[in-house]
């Protein structure tokens, strides 16, 4: 068995004899503190330089490399001689390798969870080794090396700063005299200084476990913290000081001794020659099964958490609607004021605030942000500039202390549906897209069952379905989950080569069903039962009213409608709902319109708020390609947290039950049926 003997520069309280699993192999470890003696550390090293296979040291300076600059500092120099050939590990090696491997594992599960964050270090050369894998995230990187070194109120950021600290002080650094650490306490006046703000406002904090014990932590509510390991003892810390979640890169349970250089000099004494690659060590902790864990605070402080929302004018009348604006009513001023207004910056226009989980109790707050822009703006304004106003309401949804922001209406359709917005905001986006057609779905349901006119057989609907827009976004989705609860759907787009695609894989996944692709839904509207309507035709008409059949239901998720006012009256056997609006739970208040009755909001929106009241700080949807299976998830967390449809809703208002019976009645009459 191999023989580690583990010198800590700190107290012998912790001694401790071990054996741990490594690979598969028992490796004894014996843990000893030199009290904060550089004499005890360098007896301890003669005593065992012939009785152990490697050493492994923490707790003292590590050896730093800027350029071709070496900084190691003189007491291990000392420790590499006396032991007199046998291997000395600090972990250093260990880090290098592992916690920039650890670290892209996590971020594989949450891409976005480092992108344009800003990441504290209480002592940025502790982590020098793998620096630069932050840097490669888009990150903003402040350290707080002075104050933790020598009191001073003064927070370095970017690298280039960090690398001027340590060129100016690497020299009394290596000779520095090593005794007991003062901790430092990061919730005092100086380390609230205006100079240290950027440190204290930063997003995520990034520490070892073992400069805990020198650290009197700041307040950490709301925030993020990535550590080495963590034991029940640090989790108690850093969750009493306010963090939100934890990422452990390397868990306690996985080996509650293995310390980064205990596990180096294992993996050394294990090797062959003794000399290890960073390759050896990755291979090694493949084999060792580590993974990343989050942690989430057990006992949160209940402060109400914030999420932002981005609106736009629907149509131009809209504009009459903002202070001082109303004078354009009815006037021709309208399509000049919708040019100009459609060159302004976005800006906060109100908050939703009341919103309550029926099953948790947790509060969330909505800040809406404007768009003072039409779809018709959105669509002529070049990507980039679009692009450019999103991510610049992101960063100040961010600065607020919105957590997730969401797109709605076109903001999510000019361009890519969120994916490079999304990249380059601090805070994840939404497109609440997955919401929204999980609200399709049920007011589709609920039409269909009200009209009472298609039979069902093995939870099957015996009749036709057509999906226009089916290669969007929404569309895609709905037709993936209709076409298993519908005998015969037909899928209309623009496109026939995107159609012809999503038929081919329609008929994979829902094999019992008829599955047809088309251009033109007129040729199949005459048999329709239910159509769903999903497109960007920004109120261009999508299909001839007077064809559709009878007692056939509308869902129309377009905004602007799909289905003109002046068509949906003209056919009052035909149940036409205005769907994707829905009810948030709690006592909801709406400081201003945004174009609904009463406090009914948008699906996307209250996507966005259901994440919030979850915890779930993600990128749910985005993209075009919609995940089914985020539509079944957020279908559920719905109705966990009291979510529902706001009633059926048409172009004028909602839709009651008379005016649904009266509906199935002219249908029945023209189907020449009896009611």
């Amino acid at each position: 068995m191999k023989e580690i003997i583990k010198i800590s520069f700190e107290s012998a309280h912790d001694n401790s004899d071990v054996e741990l699993d490594i690979s598969g192999e028992r490796v004894h470890v014996r843990s000893l503190g030199a009290e904060y003696s550089i004499d005890l550390a360098l007896d301890l090293i003669k005593k065992f330089r012939y009785e152990c296979d490697a050493f492994a040291i923490s707790g003292f300076p590590q050896e730093i490399k800027l350029q071709k600059k070496i900084y190691t500092h003189k007491f291990i120099q000392a420790i590499k001689q006396a032991a007199e050939g046998t291997p000395v590990h600090d972990g250093s090696l260990m880090r290098k390798a592992a916690m920039p491997w650890a670290l892209k594992k996590f971020l594989d599960q949450d891409k976005f969870f480092l992108a344009h964050k800003k990441v504290a270090f209480y002592t940025g050369l502790v982590q020098w080794s793998y620096l630069n894998f932050f840097e490669e995230q888009n990150c903003k990187l402040i350290f707080a090396d002075l104050f933790f070194s020598s009191g001073v109120p003064v927070a370095l950021t970017g690298i280039p700063a960090l690398e001027k600290f340590l060129k100016i002080n690497g020299p009394m650094l290596t000779r520095l005299k090593l005794k007991e650490k003062a901790i430092r306490n990061f919730n005092s006046r100086e380390a609230n200084s205006a100079a240290m703000r950027s440190f204290q406002e930063a997003d995520i904090f990034v520490l070892h476990e073992s400069q805990l014990k020198f650290i009197d932590l700041n307040n950490l509510t709301g925030k993020s913290v990535i550590i080495d390991r963590m034991s029940p003892a640090t989790a108690e810390k850093l969750f009493n000081a306010g963090a939100d979640r934890v990422v452990s890169l390397f868990p306690e349970e996985s080996n509650s001794m293995a310390s980064a250089s205990v596990i180096e000099a294992s993996i050394a004494a294990l090797h062959d020659d003794n000399r290890l690659t960073e390759e050896d060590i990755l291979h090694q902790i493949e084999k060792m099964n580590f993974s990343p864990k989050v942690v989430l605070n057990p006992h949160p402080t209940q402060t109400r958490d914030k999420f932002a929302f981005i609106i736009h004018f629907l149509s131009k009348k809209q504009i009459a609607l903002l202070p001082g604006m109303q004078f354009l009513e009815g006037t021709s001023l309208l399509e000049t004021a919708e040019r100009l207004t459609g060159k302004l910056p976005g800006f906060h226009y109100c908050q939703i605030t009341g919103i309550k989980s029926e099953s948790t109790g947790k509060e969330v707050i909505g800040d809406l942000y404007l768009i003072p822009a039409t779809p018709k703006i959105l669509l002529e304004t070049k990507v980039e500039k679009v692009y450019h106003t999103l991510v610049d309401i992101c960063h100040k949804a961010h600065h607020r202390g919105a957590k997730i922001i969401g797109l709605g209406a076109y903001t999510k359709i000019v361009g890519d549906a969120g994916v490079t917005v999304n990249e380059r905001s601090p805070i994840p986006l939404t497109t609440g897209n997955s919401l929204s057609s999980a609200s399709t779905l049920w007011a589709a349901s609920f039409g269909i069952e009200k009209m009472g006119l298609v039979q069902k057989e093995n939870q099957q609907y015996q009749g036709t379905c057509i999906v226009i827009g089916a290669t969007g976004s929404i569309g895609k989705v709905c037709a993936k989950i209709l076409s298993r609860q519908w005998k015969k759907i037909v899928v209309v787009a623009p496109r026939p080569y995107k159609v012809l695609e999503l038929v081919e894989y329609l008929k994979e996944f829902s094999p019992q069903s008829e599955i047809i692709g088309t251009t033109n839904p007129n040729k199949y509207s005459p048999e329709a039962d239910l159509i769903v309507t999903s497109t960007s035709a920004q109120g261009e008409r999508v299909l001839d009213i007077d064809l559709v059949k009878p007692g056939c239901v509308i869902c129309d998720v377009s905004r602007p409608f799909d289905i003109s006012l002046e068509d949906a009256a003209s056919r009052p056997d035909i149940l036409i709902i205005a769907s994707g609006e829905v009810e948030l739970p709690g006592k909801v208040k709406i400081e201003k319109t945004i174009g609904l009755q009463g406090e009914t909001v948008y699906a996307c929106l209250a996507e966005t708020a259901l994440l919030a009241m979850e915890g779930l700080h993600e990128s749910f949807s985005l993209s075009r390609d919609l995940s089914y299976e985020k539509v079944v998830q957020i279908d559920r967390l719905s109705r966990k947290h009291g979510i529902r449809l706001a009633g059926i809703m048409g172009h004028t208002g909602e839709i009651n039950e008379n005016e649904i019976q009266l509906c199935r009645e002219m249908a029945l009459k023209k189907l020449g049926l009896k009611p």
